[in-house]
């Protein structure tokens, strides 16, 4: 006598509906979790954009021999942070700074020149609590003179 095995369709006839109320329970946290993804990536995303503008405006302003009169390191440094931060800058306001640090300790031969970037932090999306959030983006960069003249 031959004895009739379950169906595999038929087994799961018990939970019909289980599946579809498991993944209800599911969806908000796994879209929570996708969400504040996004908005940590555009935070990294940004910091990484602007720390890279600052620091290859800094270098561009430093290798420029300040001795030729033409342009000094600070404004080349000047423009070329307002070119590469372009991108960064065009929501919230950005504050730049560049600085020739040469007076007391930082005199010949240590002639070093600093640039700063800040920027207010607007989230992407901006599901995640706002203290989760820093409240600016900063970004410093130091880079010694090639060229070491007073």
């Amino acid at each position: 006598m031959r004895i009739p095995l379950p169906s595999p369709l038929r087994r799961g006839s018990r939970r019909r509906g289980a599946n579809a109320i498991e993944f209800a329970l599911t969806l908000p946290l796994f879209l929570s979790v996708i969400v504040g993804l996004m908005d940590y990536g555009y935070l990294f995303a940004m910091q990484a954009g602007i720390d890279d503008a600052v620091s290859m405006s800094c270098r561009e302003g430093a290798m420029k021999d300040p001795g030729l009169g033409a342009s000094l390191p600070v404004d080349t440094a000047n423009s070329e942070l307002d070119s590469r931060s372009a991108m960064f800058c065009t929501q919230g306001g950005c504050t730049k700074d560049v600085q020739d640090l040469q007076s007391g300790q930082y005199a010949v031969p240590n002639r070093t020149l600093r640039c700063e970037i800040t920027r207010p932090m607007v989230p992407l999306i901006g599901f995640l609590p706002a203290a989760m959030y820093p409240p600016t983006i900063n970004s410093v960069s130091y880079y010694r003179f090639e060229w070491q003249r007073k």
